[in-house]
């Protein structure tokens, strides 16, 4: 394909390097003389392992150029790929999106006078950007520019790029998977031809589920940092080689490096991480240490739970009534030790709602005891657990929470009922309360 790239910093200049190799014409396009001069000559404007090599190699066979602006590439072009910086704004809370944008304008200008022969140009957004940019920002810059709309003359993608710098032409060869957002369904799948030879999995997601999973992947990263290092610390105030504790963490590869835990949904709960994570932060205040990622998690579950209460609340007014099913604290167990369904439960009576508990957990003297225990004692509560017992507890009821995976119980739920899946967070976009 012939390609123009905007953007030679680190992701554009590795990129360039990688699809000129696969084979590809690539033109690089910055503002910056030195980026450019360097491109063109061969060399690696940034330092990265194996990257003088590549351009070196991609210009010698005539694959790579390089300029400060497009000119007339675009007009014969099959991809025009966008890797500009999107730096923090000054509060450090926000992404710079105004190179983006100036160079969606300039897209959007050479489209205008492109023949019209041919395949839509299609435009690939690399550049780090928040969920809902593309279309709120980008797409309405090159259509005005551009003046018409995708579909015809152009069309756009989100491509986040996950290489890390150090190792960015490996993990170029081998991604753990190939993410690209749409417009429109299978209109961007000629992007697969930049990845012939390449066994990984192929994604295609909304525009803005791209977005997010960019800056989602990266909070996860510094996430895992965060909480190593904490717990490095915690395990040298007592006196603990934390390679040691790291070791025993990461022999785990079911549930503490595999995918449990990371769907969400409902916040945590039961008799165990409640009281071990209170555990370690104690010892941490025994030790004068403070360990602000683990401390967060605390609150962070208490505002989910808070989140999920004013979800209910946007969507119907006490008294309701609500159906919740489920009260102990997970599928598959009747224990209610720490149970976040239960504080749920409390909640939502404190509130005024006339609230119906159903658990195919609990036998119904167990589900009745602990609705007596809720505030006021069994205020406008119907408790029921047997599975035959469900239709009767949903009559009327003008919504229904569902605390645990119950799938065999959906046939039992009257038809049109509004459903709040907490197990997954299903139900939660349309009209949801802000967060």
């Amino acid at each position: 394909m012939r390609i123009v790239l905007f953007g030679l910093g680190h992701v554009g200049a590795t990129t360039t390097a990688c699809l000129a190799q696969a084979g590809h014409d690539v033109l690089g396009v910055d503002p910056e003389p030195a980026r450019v001069a360097a491109v063109a000559a061969g060399r690696a404007p940034v330092r990265e392992p194996g990257l003088d090599a590549l351009l070196r190699a991609g210009v010698a066979a005539g694959r790579i150029a390089a300029a400060t602006t497009a000119g007339e590439a675009l007009a014969v072009a099959d991809l025009a790929m966008v890797c500009v910086a999107t730096p923090p704004t000054a509060d450090r809370r926000g992404l710079d999106l105004a190179r983006l944008v100036a160079v969606a304008q300039a897209i959007g200008a050479a489209i205008r006078g492109r023949r019209r022969a041919g395949r839509p140009l299609l435009v690939v957004l690399r550049s780090t950007v928040p969920p809902g940019a593309t279309e709120r920002l980008v797409l309405p810059a090159i259509a005005a520019a551009a003046g018409e709309g995708p579909g015809a003359a152009w069309e756009i993608a989100y491509h986040p790029e996950f290489a890390r710098e150090g190792s960015a032409i490996a993990d170029h060869r081998a991604p753990s998977r190939i993410v690209v957002g749409e417009r429109a369904p299978g209109a961007t799948r000629r992007l697969m031809g930049l990845y012939e030879g390449i066994a990984a999995p192929f994604l295609e997601v909304p525009l803005a589920v791209a977005e997010l999973a960019k800056l989602v992947d990266n909070g996860w990263h510094a996430l895992k940092v965060a909480f190593a290092n904490e717990v490095g610390r915690l395990a040298v105030a007592h006196g603990l080689e934390p390679d040691a504790v790291a070791a025993l963490l990461l022999a785990d590869g079911r549930l503490n490096l595999g995918p449990a835990y990371l769907r969400p949904g409902a916040p945590y709960g039961g008799a165990c991480l409640p009281k071990d994570l209170g555990a370690l932060l104690g010892l941490a205040d025994a030790a004068g240490l403070t360990l602000p990622a683990l401390a967060g998690a605390v609150a962070s579950n208490e505002a989910h739970l808070a989140w999920l209460l004013a979800a209910i609340r946007a969507r119907v007014a006490p008294p309701g009534p609500v159906l919740q099913i489920g009260v102990s604290f997970k599928a598959g167990t009747d224990d209610l030790r720490g149970s976040p369904l239960v504080e749920l439960a409390r909640r939502l009576v404190a509130h005024g709602y006339a609230l119906r508990l159903h658990d195919p957990d609990l036998d119904p003297a167990r589900l009745a005891a602990a609705g007596r225990a809720l505030p006021p004692a069994g205020a406008a509560l119907l408790a029921r657990g047997r599975a035959a017992d469900l239709a009767a507890a949903a009559a009327g009821v003008r919504l229904v929470v569902l605390g645990k995976p119950c799938p065999r119980l959906r046939a039992h739920l009257p038809a049109g009922a509004p459903v709040l899946d907490l197990t997954r967070l299903a139900g939660f976009t349309r009209a949801a309360p802000a967060a």
